[in-house]
């Protein structure tokens, strides 16, 4: 079965020609049935107060966020994108993706991960992984498991940008644009 991204059913043809155009996808699957989702990619939306606090204080134990925009990177668990067996080549780990992020605007990034992730092909010596605190960040933002990794990029007002599955810096860098200018 198919399926849109409001929950209506569709051809498998609508479902492939809409998926190329900024949708990722959710399979579920068990013994008799496939089910496939239709997921918009990028999503906006703003956490209320008692959220955002949650969130802030959740990720931070030595310092307190200002106005810096918060970017998180999440790990939502191993899958076939994540099953590495050697060092991770993903450019948000190139060396330009947080000196230009810096360069947007003032940041505070955290890398999460939920339990059970294997991080030890992501650079765990040199970024500072933390495990999703109580599943906080997964209950607010991630509500499934999308393939590879996400983000969240939220505003110092709680707005927020997520981007399901795989992304890039590029994407990020672009996330971070938007929300800087919804505050000019």
């Amino acid at each position: 079965m198919f399926y849109d991204a409001t929950s209506q059913i569709v051809t498998e043809e609508e479902y492939y020609k809409k998926f190329k155009t900024g949708y990722s996808d959710l399979i579920f699957e068990n013994d008799s049935i496939i089910q496939y989702f239709l997921i918009k990619t990028i999503n906006h939306g703003k956490l209320n107060d008692e959220d955002f606090n949650k969130v802030k204080s959740s990720l931070l134990k030595e310092d307190e966020i200002e106005n810096e925009i918060i970017v998180i990177v999440y790990i939502p668990g191993q899958d076939s994108c994540n099953r590495k067996i050697k060092n991770s080549t993903w450019n948000i780990f190139d060396l330009d993706y947080r000196r230009k992020l810096k360069q947007i605007t003032p940041i505070k990034h955290f890398w999460i991960y939920k339990e059970g992730s294997k991080i030890k092909y992501y650079y765990p010596k040199s970024y500072r992984w933390q495990q999703d605190p109580n599943q906080l960040i997964e209950s607010l933002f991630f509500k499934y498991h999308y393939s590879c990794c996400s983000a969240v990029v939220i505003d110092k007002n709680g707005n927020y940008v997520t981007y399901f599955g795989e992304f890039g810096k590029k994407e990020v860098w672009k996330i971070a644009q938007e929300l800087i200018d919804l505050n000019k």
